[in-house]
């Protein structure tokens, strides 16, 4: 499990200082209007910001601390912005500042190593949207062929549609991971009976995956519904439905997600009531072979004790008969507990 940690500073640091990160970060300009659709590289956020565009999206991958203050000494973003950008493991939120909205979504994948996520940091400007990703992932690919199409309603909208397209495409992930969860408690519940011990670690590793996910998707809920609450001019009112329909999608992951977490934990029970039922058929077991033993070790005890004076040790035939009387009392209680339905 590759888990999760929120960045923090030393403690008394000042707000807003950017945390020296020693990672370069590659940009790409997508460039669209009536003149059509261009993809160009920059060395920079500077070059990148001087070419002309009618609107644009600017993509920064990897969180580089000089490329971030770069970005907020051009466009005017707040330090604080700035170092929550530079500070993966963010809380998903939504704000309004004057001249842009600043959007956190954490974008979950399952890898080898197990479940990962990826911030994405959207900056949306009147006419740009600025997305600083942590690290290199395929999220945005369909956004890419759309804008690639050269119209479609990207085209029609301004740069707040694009940067919905964006949100959806990164909520849109969340589904094949929760359909791989599924499919792998689905596997458990058929198993579970079968490989306890085996089972266990995989169970609590899956609950694990869940929780995290169920806390980025509570943060996400919050975020849409409070852009979905501000009077902001850079969010139109024909993109707010579309946002609304992001809302409905997180809301409908939510209540997979809620419905997987009470499998689980049924599962988790079903378990415990499993070893258990295992515990209860051993000890009854080791109760009926110890009642056996009780009335033979009796027996054996008194006889054990060899006093000069008991008859039974000068007979002929006392131990075959000893062990005659033994053998048929054990196979009586035998009898005895099977038709009372204890074997």
């Amino acid at each position: 499990m590759v888990r999760r940690l929120k960045r923090y500073h030393p403690p008394g640091t000042s707000p807003g200082t950017l945390p020296e990160t020693g990672v370069r970060a590659s940009f790409e300009l997508f460039t669209y209007g009536s003149k059509g659709v261009s993809k160009t590289s920059a060395p920079s956020v500077a070059a990148a910001l001087a070419l002309p565009r009618e609107r644009g999206w600017l993509r920064i991958t990897g969180l580089d601390n000089r490329a971030v203050a770069e970005l907020g000494k051009r466009l005017g973003v707040h330090p604080l912005v700035l170092e929550d950008i530079l500070n993966p493991g963010q809380r998903p939120k939504a704000e309004t500042h004057a001249s842009y909205l600043f959007f956190v979504v954490d974008v979950p994948a399952l890898t080898e190593v197990g479940l990962e996520e990826v911030q994405v940091s959207l900056l949306v400007f009147s006419d740009l949207v600025v997305s600083v990703e942590e690290k290199p992932n395929p999220f945005f690919a369909t956004v890419e062929k759309r804008l690639a199409l050269g119209s479609g309603r990207l085209f029609q909208f301004g740069s707040d549609y694009l940067a919905y397209a964006l949100v959806d495409a990164a909520v849109d992930h969340f589904f094949p991971v929760l359909e791989k969860l599924g499919e792998r408690l689905e596997g458990m519940e058929e198993v579970l009976l079968q490989q306890h011990d085996q089972i266990l670690p995989q169970l609590h590793q899956l609950r694990r995956d869940l929780l995290r996910l169920r806390r980025s998707l509570w943060p996400l809920r919050e975020a849409v519904g409070a852009l979905l609450r501000e009077e902001s001019p850079l969010l139109s009112p024909e993109v707010r439905v579309f946002v609304r329909d992001v809302q409905d999608h997180v809301l409908y992951l939510l209540d997979i997600l809620e419905s997987y977490r009470e499998t689980a934990a049924s599962l988790l029970e079903l378990y415990l009531s499993t070893v258990a039922q295992r515990t209860n058929e051993v000890m009854k077991v080791l109760t009926v072979i110890g009642t056996i033993f009780l009335p033979l070790t009796f027996i054996v005890g008194v006889y054990g004790m060899n006093f000069q004076h008991m008859p039974e040790l000068a007979w002929p035939w006392a131990y075959p008969a000893l062990w005659a009387i033994m053998v048929v009392l054990a196979l009586g209680m035998l009898r005895a507990f099977r038709r009372r339905g204890w074997l």
